[in-house]
């Protein structure tokens, strides 16, 4: 009996347990659907593309995150609302990073090494750019202001006019705008302190220290900014306490 009824116990939870899973796989089915019905279709192969990106760069492999990048990019431009979006900024930043670890892993080739700081910092230059010109437009404006421009120019298009998640694809790029209202001054720190990081390593610690105290203007929170900065001026670096890791506070 005792063992019957274990049996059936066992067969219940293993029931359960099915039940659950079944409803979670479902439920991730139609979350995740909703969120892929609300892609802009116009970028939709790039976001594909840069799903790879993680891939790439966690097997150090520069070419194809490079050559991936280039990809993507092409894309975001051959579209008017995204050729000057904050988007193509942050390729640009992605493809400098590329460029400045291969440039700090290489230590015996000069040239090459140069050529790897140069290419970092054009690229970052370029990325600035996107970043400045993309706030002077949107960082002030209001969500309803965001709304009216991003429903006009999105209703407006021919290749979106007849989709049936126009309205979904509309609210998700509202979205995005605000979210990078928030986040684009703290990339563009980050691009201020990754050209310190280059004029370092070159050796001009006066315009690294120019770069960095920029970064830190835009965003006081950038601590590879100012744990940099203190190594030029022969200070320790400064750690981060643990709630201020776990829980760190808004970002501009």
């Amino acid at each position: 009996m005792n063992t019957l009824s274990g049996n059936k116990g066992v067969r219940l939870v293993i029931l359960v347990m099915i039940i659950l899973t079944s409803i979670g796989i479902v439920i991730a089915k139609v979350y995740y659907g909703r969120i892929n019905s609300a892609v802009d279709p116009r970028i939709r192969e790039a976001r594909v593309m840069y799903g790879r990106y993680n891939s790439y760069t966690s097997e150090n492999d520069a070419e194809s995150v490079v050559l991936l990048l280039d990809s993507v990019r092409a894309i975001y431009n051959s579209i008017d609302h995204y050729r000057c979006s904050y988007e193509p900024g942050v390729l640009e930043n992605n493809l400098a990073s590329v460029y400045l670890t291969l440039a700090l892993a290489t230590k015996d080739m000069v040239e090459r090494r140069e050529f790897l700081f140069d290419s970092a910092e054009e690229h970052l230059s370029k990325g600035i750019e996107y970043y400045k010109s993309w706030l002077e437009r949107f960082s002030d404006l209001t969500e309803e202001q965001v709304s009216t421009i991003i429903a006009d120019e999105f209703k407006a298009d021919a290749a979106l006019r007849e989709s049936k998640n126009l309205e979904a694809i509309i609210a998700k790029r509202i979205r995005d705008i605000l979210d990078a209202q928030k986040e684009t001054p703290r990339r563009l720190s980050v691009s201020y302190s990754n050209l310190g990081i280059i004029m370092r390593h070159r050796g001009d610690a006066e315009e690294a220290v120019a770069y960095y105290e920029k970064s830190l203007e835009i965003w006081p929170e950038n601590h590879v900014a100012r744990n940099n900065l203190n190594i030029i001026f022969g200070l320790p670096p400064v750690k981060q306490s643990f709630l201020r890791r776990m829980f760190p506070p808004d970002r501009l």
